[in-house]
């Protein structure tokens, strides 16, 4: 019985422990490298616009971008972004107001916000810019970063052996 109580306590915070995972990675991260370049995503889902109208900050004070009625409009752009923002012309028309940021650097990392005018919708994406890491390569060993679910699993085989070991 104590086995038992145990083994369900043991699962139950597993469950946690995943919802809490899933829970911190609710907010939408975008990653890029120094140098590159990230996509910004921003649409309004299944609404259907009549002004194709968004304005994109970051941190609410410097203008990243702004598409008037389906263009592009920099004249009020921060020059910090000046040359480095684009849009994908064909999506615009569809409301799809994502955009890229080009030739990243550190202080581009932050809170960007797309604000869709005519519904009133802020998309918030935090950015994140890092060094590109350089790849050493040992003979026979293959090249590929570590997925998430690599990581969860490389979390949760440790607990499952402990439940397992509190069960026996």
């Amino acid at each position: 019985m104590i086995n038992l109580y145990i083994m369900v306590k043991s699962v139950l915070f597993i469950c946690f422990f995943i919802l809490l995972l899933n829970e911190a990675s609710a907010q939408e991260v975008v990653k890029g490298f120094i140098g590159g370049s990230a996509v910004l995503p921003c649409h309004p889902g299944n609404r259907q616009l009549t002004d194709n109208t968004a304005h994109w900050r970051y941190e609410d004070r410097k203008n990243v971008y702004d598409i008037l009625n389906g263009r592009g409009a920099t004249k009020e752009q921060d020059p910090d972004y000046s040359g480095r923002t684009e849009t994908f012309p064909a999506e615009l028309s569809k409301g799809n107001f994502t955009i890229r940021l080009t030739n990243l650097q550190k202080s581009d990392e932050g809170p960007y916000c797309c604000f869709i005018t005519e519904f009133g919708l802020e998309n918030c994406i935090n950015l994140q810019v890092k060094e590109k890491p350089r790849e050493i390569q040992m003979p026979g060993s293959s090249s590929g970063g570590e997925t998430t679910a690599g990581r969860i699993a490389s979390l949760l085989i440790p607990l499952f052996s402990v439940t397992l070991q509190l069960c026996v």
